[in-house]
């Protein structure tokens, strides 16, 4: 079986979690008719002996299981529509063994996708760290030296980022608490500051945490 993507797609896809759920739902109905069909091998045994009909709690679980089979095929063909793709033909997913393949391969999908957005996200993150460190100025002393060198930090990790493609979260780490520490110098408690101070000194050394933490450190 495969899926394939339709040109248009509905605006609102199902996330990973929803399938998750169909999936869920998917190994709860088979467990539930392997034990119906168990019940049902008995009920036609019982049939051999003339007049021994089927019990009616049998009927009615095997009728309430055939409608929870529907109502969850409809439920996925819905979501890989929602998702903008071709599907097998309704009646081609006629066990819950093929359901589930349909729904294992929805999900593979969608963690894909949604993988590669949050790396594109964090990408995008970190380039906005960087170039907000880029923007930097000292109020009183353009030619700053603890600042020019955190810059200069800045545009190597830039340069190995470009390279790479892949964001090194430990590398950005202290460009953030710089920033964090300049933007929150109004909100900060003590704690909060004395600690990205801190983490700013290791990083880039005494002096650029101590510009910083006075206000001496802004935006371009």
């Amino acid at each position: 079986m495969s899926l394939t993507r339709n040109s248009m797609a509905p605006s609102i896809p199902p996330t990973a979690e929803t399938v998750r759920e169909l999936l869920r739902k998917t190994a709860t109905l088979t467990t539930r008719l392997a034990k119906l069909g168990a019940q049902g091998a008995a009920a036609a045994a019982a049939l051999a002996k003339p007049g021994t009909p089927p019990p009616d709690e049998l009927v009615h679980a095997l009728d309430d299981a055939t409608r929870e089979f529907d109502t969850l095929r409809k439920e996925v063909f819905a979501a890989a529509s929602a998702l903008g793709l071709q599907t097998p033909a309704v009646e081609a997913i006629d066990s819950t063994k093929r359901l589930d393949a349909m729904v294992k391969l929805l999900l593979a999908g969608l963690e894909t996708a949604e993988g590669q957005a949050g790396a594109t996200s964090d990408l995008a993150e970190t380039v906005s760290v960087l170039d907000r460190i880029a923007a930097l100025k000292h109020r009183e002393d353009p030619g700053f030296s603890a600042l020019a060198s955190c810059q200069s930090r800045a545009a190597d990790v830039r340069s190995a980022l470009a390279a790479s493609g892949t964001p090194d979260p430990g590398a950005t780490a202290p460009f953030a608490a710089l920033l964090a520490l300049i933007a929150g110098l109004q909100k900060l408690d003590d704690g909060h500051r004395g600690a990205l101070e801190d983490a700013v000194a290791t990083a880039f050394g005494r002096p650029l945490a101590a510009a910083a933490g006075r206000g001496k450190i802004v935006a371009g």
